[in-house]
């Protein structure tokens, strides 16, 4: 049985909030299955770097209910 990303996204956009939250993260982790170690050691390293902009000052950090607000206009938007 074969199904389009379409017809597949659709059926995924219908699920209740929760599973499509278990689904996302099902997908992103298939992503990373094959990913270099080196990806390891470049996350880490910009983790390090965002610690020093929040801890000096250049960099803001937001709330998850700001982050979580920006998420959801961007998905209004994309509609």
């Amino acid at each position: 049985m074969s199904v389009s990303v379409r017809e597949l996204s659709s059926l995924a956009l219908g699920l209740p909030e929760r599973s499509r939250a278990m689904l996302a993260d099902l997908l992103l982790d298939s992503l990373d299955d094959g990913a270099p170690e080196s990806y390891d050691v470049a996350w880490l390293e910009l983790a390090k770097q965002r610690d020093a902009q929040l801890s000096d000052g250049s960099a803001q950090s937001k709330s998850h209910g700001e982050v979580m607000a920006s998420a959801r206009e961007a998905v209004r938007c994309a509609r």
